[in-house]
């Protein structure tokens, strides 16, 4: 039998030919072998948090926490190409790379997006924030544990028009008896939307701040709108400026005037405010400014949720439809038939009407606290 000599001389040679060009730019099989026999708990893991200054994360299931990992042999030398494992311990993320693992100088970097956290709506005792681990493990090294905190986005609260924060007191006493972190919003209803809307974006800045300061990283908010604010909300959210911001998460509507309400144009008059012109059905703010922004007036990158009255006296049910967007509406109903457009001129935002009442309900409360910490729909795209 004749011997093929020189193909298996070529063979070995393109193989010492590959081993060459990987091993002396990379040393990848002298780290391989190394570790192969080196003892066990002889890898150190070394690793830093970014950003660094927080220690609680709110949850949006976009916003990332980096891990920069280092590995190191008992000689301070780093581990090449060894693969890194990640395990989350009382939470769920998103970890980029699956399968991350080090550089020839020993180092990774993880990226991992919470998810947020599983909260029982029952449990009157739920903590603001729930306590979570990461563990860092590689081939032979003795684990590394980052500790910290998860913890829903912080909650906005939008008065509506001619009203002021008080009206969400007691939503707001009972979102963070729940465990929520709430803030609210106050504004003049006399301006123009552009303005309020600046009013919004200046108080979300501050929201970020201040949680900043203590610790919490909330790269998003929630909003919680009644009324006016809703359309301020939507506003602020669909103006091409908002597309650098991405800084809302859901947005909750309460018995918004989404498609304008036909008693504006006699309240105006009644009471005296030629603002409230601007929420009539047929006025720019429904004709032009909304069909002419980001998802006609929805933005579809935000979950959503409505709640409304089938027997309001300030906006129909149909005016506060999201229908368009393929967005569902909870409905409620509180006393008798509705008030007309003279008794509410008398006292337009006593507890009396129902438009206000509903801020005062607590079977809203619940159904909100519901939409807070469970996932939402997005609107449909336009």
């Amino acid at each position: 039998m004749k011997k093929n000599y020189p193909k298996q001389m070529c063979l070995i040679l393109v193989c010492l030919v590959v081993f060459i060009a990987i091993e002396i730019p990379t040393g990848f099989f002298k780290a391989k072998f190394s570790l192969m026999f080196s003892p066990d708990d002889s890898v150190i893991v070394s690793y830093r948090m970014f950003p660094e200054q927080f220690k609680t994360f709110c949850a949006d299931g976009v916003s990332s926490m980096l891990l920069n990992i280092s590995l190191y042999d008992s000689q301070n030398t780093p581990v090449s190409y060894s693969l890194i494992k990640i395990e989350t311990n009382n939470f769920s993320a998103e970890i980029k790379p699956r399968y991350p693992i080090t550089d020839k100088n020993g180092r990774a970097v993880i990226r991992l997006s919470p998810k947020p956290p599983q909260i029982d709506i029952f449990d009157e005792t739920n903590p603001k924030d729930i306590s979570v681990s990461i563990t860092i493990t590689a081939k032979k090294s003795v684990p590394a544990v980052w500790n910290g905190y998860l913890s829903i986005p912080p909650v906005l609260l939008i008065h509506g028009f001619q009203d002021t924060s008080e009206s969400f007191v007691p939503m707001k006493n009972y979102l963070e008896n729940k465990g929520a972190r709430v803030f609210l919003m106050d504004y003049e209803a006399s301006g123009d939307f552009e303005t309020m809307a600046n009013i919004l974006e200046h108080t979300l800045n501050t929201v970020k701040s201040e949680l900043k300061q203590k610790g919490v990283l909330a790269n998003k908010t929630n909003i919680v709108a009644h009324s006016l604010g809703g359309l301020i909300a939507r506003y602020y959210t669909c103006r091409r400026s908002y597309i650098k911001k991405q800084d809302v998460n859901k947005m909750i509507f309460i018995n918004v005037p989404h498609h304008g309400t036909p008693w504006a144009e006699a309240g105006a008059e009644l009471l005296d405010s030629p603002f409230l012109k601007e929420l009539y059905p047929t006025s720019a703010l429904y004709t032009s400014v909304f069909p002419d922004s980001i998802n006609m007036g929805l933005n579809h990158t935000i979950q959503v949720a409505n709640i409304a009255l089938d027997n309001d006296e300030v906006v129909p049910l149909p005016s506060s439809s999201l229908d368009l967007w393929g967005i569902n509406t909870k409905t409620y109903h509180i006393g008798e038939d509705p008030l007309d457009i003279r008794s509410l001129a008398k006292e337009p935002f006593s507890g009396e009407t129902r438009h206000r009442q509903i801020l005062f309900f607590i079977p809203v409360f619940e159904e909100v606290w519901r939409y807070l910490v469970n996932d939402l729909p997005y609107p449909s795209k336009k």
